[in-house]
């Protein structure tokens, strides 16, 4: 697709939103699929949008949403529904930049404290987990009386046996109660995608476009094979795989190999492992040894790492943010349910900014929260 057809500013949408996302943001041109989807989008029809991680779903769902409430009145309400906390936040902080933007008022329904409520009834906007809104249905209905645009983000996740359930019921629901309002759904892995969006009554955008090359490759026994490359062109030279080579470490620990090898290519590694205890393990086991070799080579980033390591939220009011401090200051973390929401925030924010060398999570971080890794 021609790069004008792209440009953001000729988008049909309000000019302070168009002027944010270039000064802001600076996003000038969209993606090859985001300007495929949008002229679905920005029309009100209902989509489902199944393109590859970071191709830039969440950016056409925002401007669905202030598209919609724009066009509506001032008690318009869009809602935004995510499986986690955690990517409740994620969206949260992205959507109140919009929104100050905008002059609206953003809420967050991930649990149950009082200070969620009045926002909650006030806003325009509301993040919240399948599980919230669920509540809100049931006992709050006419909360959704202004609902004007629905966005239900990894939305794969309608096959999960425990999170898909309350998922279907509560767009189900919401198509009943109030059939004008416009559904976007995002997902990069759905499988069945032409038969949701006939569920759904939307327009189905599909693409294996991305705006960075994926290449996929097993680890056995010290040896690295690349399998399989995803370029965002269809030139050959970018699509020719790595070769094959082996990788030097311990046979008690070949995961450290993976992460040594990253550190001679400044590449960061994300590592999910299945539950909360192998995380903690696996961060304590690597911290020991990155730690070695940044003292030999980045004594600097040691400092840096012992400052966040000194500033971790709650450090002292548990043991395991004390285990998660002593990690940090190691340049290794690991995330999960376990931790507070502020930890889990600082953790996040330390691996974004590139000063952490490796990441142990548990398959909750890989449903949307967006990190920069290098190696996965």
């Amino acid at each position: 697709m021609e790069v004008q057809n792209r440009d953001v500013s000729r988008l049909d949408l309000p000019a302070r939103f168009r002027d944010f996302l270039s000064d802001d943001w600076g996003i000038t041109h969209l993606h090859p699929p985001q300007a495929e989807a949008v002229p679905s989008i920005l029309s009100g029809d209902n989509t489902l949008v199944a393109i590859p991680t970071a191709s830039g779903k969440s950016l056409l769902a925002y401007m669905g949403m202030v598209k919609r409430i724009s066009e509506g009145h001032e008690r318009s309400k869009a809602i935004y529904i995510v499986p986690l906390k955690a990517l409740a936040m994620e969206k949260y902080e992205d959507l109140s930049q919009i929104a100050a933007c905008m002059g609206l008022s953003v809420g967050l329904g991930i649990g149950d404290a009082t200070a969620e409520a009045k926002n909650i009834d006030d806003c325009n906007i509301l993040v919240c987990t399948s599980e919230k809104l669920d509540s809100l249905l049931r006992h709050r209905s006419e909360l959704v009386a202004d609902v004007c645009c629905v966005v239900a983000d990894e939305f794969h996740l309608m096959n999960d046996g425990t999170r898909g359930p309350t998922l279907e019921i509560n767009l189900t629901r919401l198509r009943h109660i109030k059939p004008d309002a416009q559904i976007i759904a995002l997902s990069a892995t759905v499988g069945n995608s032409a038969d949701l969006a006939t569920w759904l009554e939307a327009k189905l955008i599909q693409s294996d476009w991305r705006p960075v090359a994926l290449e996929y490759a097993t680890f056995h026994d010290f040896h690295v094979e690349p399998r399989k490359m995803q370029s965002p062109t269809e030139d050959d030279e970018q699509n020719v795989l790595s070769p094959p080579r082996d990788l030097v470490g311990l046979k008690s620990h070949p995961v450290w190999s993976v992460v040594d090898d990253g550190l001679d290519q400044s590449a960061q590694v994300l590592m999910f492992v299945g539950t909360r205890r192998s995380a903690q393990s696996e961060a304590k086991n690597l911290a020991k040894r990155v730690k070695k070799r940044l003292l030999k080579e980045d004594p600097d980033r040691l400092e840096k790492l012992q400052t966040l390591s000194q500033a971790l939220t709650g450090r002292s009011q548990s043991n395991l943010a004390e285990q998660l401090a002593h990690c940090l200051a190691s340049g290794v973390g690991f995330h999960h349910a376990g931790l507070t929401n502020a930890q889990r925030k600082d953790v996040e924010a330390a691996f974004k900014s590139g000063l952490l060398v490796a990441l142990t999570a548990t398959p909750t971080l890989a449903a949307g929260v967006n990190l920069p890794a290098r190696r996965v």
